[in-house]
C-alpha cells in the first residue's frame, strides 16, 4: 500500500499509461522556468554592461562613452584612435557573445539536471507535471533529459541568442533570418504542447511526454473506497 501510494504521487511506474498534461498546468510550468531563464538572463546583461563599461573607462580617449554606444558602434568611436577604437569595439562584442553563451548553457543545465534528477523542472514540480517516457511512462534517462533539455533551450533561448549575437557583430541580415527561425520555432513548439497529444516538440525529439501527478480521481476512488470499508459491518 506505501508503495503504491509512493508511485501515484510521484513519477508513474513503468506500466503506466502516460496521459497529457493539462494545458493551464502545463502554461504555468513554463511560464515559472522561463521566467527563471529570464532573471539569469537579467543578471547576465547587467553584468556585460558593467563589464564593458569599465574596459569603456580603461582608455582615457573615450571617457563617457556608453557600453551601448560601444557595442553599437561597429569599431568606429568619434574622438579615438581607429585602432583603440576596433579593439575595443571587438572586446565588448566578445564580452556579450560570451554572455549569451553562458545563458544557453546555463538553460541547458537547468533543463538537462531538473529532468535527470527528478525528472520534473522546477516548474513542474510546483504545477505537480513529471516528464516520463512516451512509451510505459517511467524515468526519462539521460540520453532523453539531454535530448528534451537541448531542443528545449535551442527553442526557448538559442535561436534568440544567435539572432542577437549576429546583430552585435553586423551580420543584420543573418540576425533577422535568425529571429524569423525563432519565432516559427517557438510557435510550432507551443502549439504541439496545446493541441493534440500535448507532446511539445522537445518532447517528440526526446521521445517524452510529459504527464499530471495529481490524479484527482484516482484519489477520490481511494477515498470513497476506504469510507466504504469504513461503513460495513465487522463480522
Amino acid at each position: 500500500m506505501f508503495r503504491q501510494t509512493v508511485q501515484t504521487a510521484g513519477v508513474p511506474d513503468e506500466g503506466a499509461a502516460p496521459a497529457g498534461a493539462p494545458r493551464t498546468r502545463r502554461l504555468c510550468a513554463w511560464a515559472f522556468d522561463f521566467a527563471v531563464i529570464v532573471a539569469v538572463a537579467v543578471l547576465l546583461g547587467w553584468g556585460t554592461f558593467h563589464r564593458i563599461s569599465a574596459e569603456v573607462t580603461d582608455v582615457t580617449s573615450l571617457a563617457g562613452t556608453s557600453a551601448w554606444e560601444v557595442i553599437t558602434s561597429d569599431g568606429d568611436l568619434a574622438g579615438a584612435g581607429q585602432s583603440a577604437g576596433e579593439t575595443l569595439w571587438r572586446h565588448a562584442v566578445r564580452d556579450v557573445q560570451q554572455a549569451f553563451a553562458a545563458l544557453v548553457v546555463f538553460t541547458f543545465a537547468y533543463h538537462f539536471l531538473s529532468l535527470a534528477v527528478m525528472s520534473r523542472t522546477p516548474g513542474q514540480a510546483l504545477t505537480a507535471l513529471c516528464v516520463v517516457r512516451r512509451r510505459g511512462g517511467g524515468r526519462p534517462g539521460g540520453s532523453r533529459a539531454a535530448a528534451r533539455a537541448a531542443a528545449t533551450t535551442l527553442v526557448d533561448v538559442g535561436w534568440y541568442a544567435l539572432a542577437c549575437c549576429l546583430l552585435v557583430g553586423n551580420a543584420i541580415g543573418l540576425s533577422v533570418l535568425c529571429w524569423v527561425v525563432a519565432v516559427a520555432f517557438f510557435a510550432l513548439n507551443a502549439w504541439l504542447a496545446l493541441v493534440g497529444s500535448r507532446r511539445s516538440l522537445a518532447d517528440r525529439l526526446g521521445g517524452v511526454t510529459v504527464t499530471s501527478t495529481w490524479r484527482v480521481r484516482a484519489a477520490l476512488a481511494r477515498i470513497g473506497g476506504a469510507v466504504r470499508r469504513r461503513g460495513q459491518p465487522e463480522y
